[in-house]
């Protein structure tokens, strides 16, 4: 069973149809200018060949907002450790409401700036940002397309998602990702593949990746419980799936799709990928639309998920949850006097109610 390979040039001519065709994991050919996507991934790659003091420069650790770089091994995925090396950078705020509680809520702590490697590899920031807007732009059209598909006008929801940057910007989240090769010493003792990342589906409203075209290691499950390989692709091509936002807004009718990505002994050169997360506005609630009258042959369709992850609808919340988890140690370092529960919730003093609804 392969993946859907869709192309962003059936939206401008047939939208109906391409809309159609949109489901919780797919392939599409973009439309981004020639060079974009290969800039940022020969620029990812370049900063991971750095020696580790250059790289820690911009530790994490210190960033309470969980930016920055992390080193292999620090991540985790239900507990289990996740074999790869990143950068996390997100939305940028000129001002920020880290630790100030009173009518902030908590989330807003991931209210901050980036810290790109300015001092090592300047060329980084431009090379990603350029990216970054050309990615956001195909998901947009998605986002239209996603309101089609759902007999939807797209303009009742266009007023949630912001810009890239400004004053309140789209909370969109990126990672620069290195998987590294599997050496023989590492391989396990049963001949299985190693966890690069272990199952779980994105928090966010919808996920757009550009990879290696060497080699991928993605898998996503369908609903019958099985794996399928997510084939390396061309820069030309983004790797797609909905999230759980999405799945909130759209009452079900598009799935979060459980994906992993593991390394095999075959994979003997560092693979490179650049997931964007997109979403609405980091103040955004989702609620459910109304879905009554609606068509579709998925309702019934059941998917793997994880026991103890609450679907929170809002933005700042959910993904609050999913940086948590992933990074304990930032989140105890800085966040001691919030509490994760089992469920990926969080127990603060005093939070104000959010207000601005899908």
């Amino acid at each position: 069973m392969s993946l859907p390979f869709l192309n962003i040039s059936l939206r401008h001519s047939n939208p109906t149809l391409f809309a159609e065709q949109l489901l919780g994991f797919f392939l599409i050919q973009h439309d981004i200018s020639e060079g974009v996507c290969e800039t940022a991934l020969n620029e990812t790659a370049q900063f991971f060949r750095r020696p580790l003091p250059e790289k820690m420069t911009i530790s994490y650790e210190n960033n309470a907002a969980f930016r920055g770089y992390m080193p292999l091994g620090v991540e985790n995925t239900e507990g289990k450790i996740d074999q790869r090396e990143q950068v996390e950078y997100a939305a940028e705020y000129k001002d920020s409401h880290q630790h100030k509680m009173g009518e902030i809520s908590f989330y807003h702590r991931l209210r901050s700036t980036n810290p790109w490697p300015g001092a090592v590899q300047p060329s980084l920031r431009p090379a990603i940002m350029e990216y970054v807007r050309s990615v956001l732009h195909i998901a947009e059209q998605l986002r239209e397309s996603m309101c089609l598909a759902m007999n939807i006008n797209p303009q009742e929801v266009d007023h949630l998602f912001g810009p890239c940057d400004g004053t309140d910007p789209s909370f969109w989240s990126l990672k620069l990702v290195s998987y590294p090769p599997v050496h023989s010493h590492l391989a396990t003792a049963s001949g299985e593949a190693l966890q690069g990342v272990g199952a779980h589906t994105d928090s966010n409203f919808m996920t757009l990746i550009c990879q290696d075209s060497r080699s991928s290691g993605l898998q996503v499950q369908n609903v019958h419980g099985g794996w399928i390989d997510v084939p390396p692709t061309e820069p030309n091509t983004l790797v797609c799936n909905i999230g759980e936002l999405s799945e909130i807004w759209s009452n079900g009718y598009f799935l979060a799709t459980p994906h992993r990505v593991l390394r095999h002994s075959s994979n003997t050169h560092s693979r490179t990928s650049i997931p964007i997360f997109y979403n609405p506005r980091l103040d955004t609630v989702i609620k459910p639309m109304n879905t009554d009258g609606l068509l579709w042959e998925r309702r019934e369709q059941k998917q793997w998920r994880r026991g103890s992850n609450k679907l929170f609808g809002s933005v700042g919340e959910n993904s609050f949850k999913s940086l948590a988890r992933s990074h304990p140690k930032v989140f105890q370092r800085h966040h001691s006097d919030l509490r994760l529960l089992a469920d990926g919730g969080i127990a603060v003093p005093r939070e104000a109610n959010t207000t601005d609804s899908l």
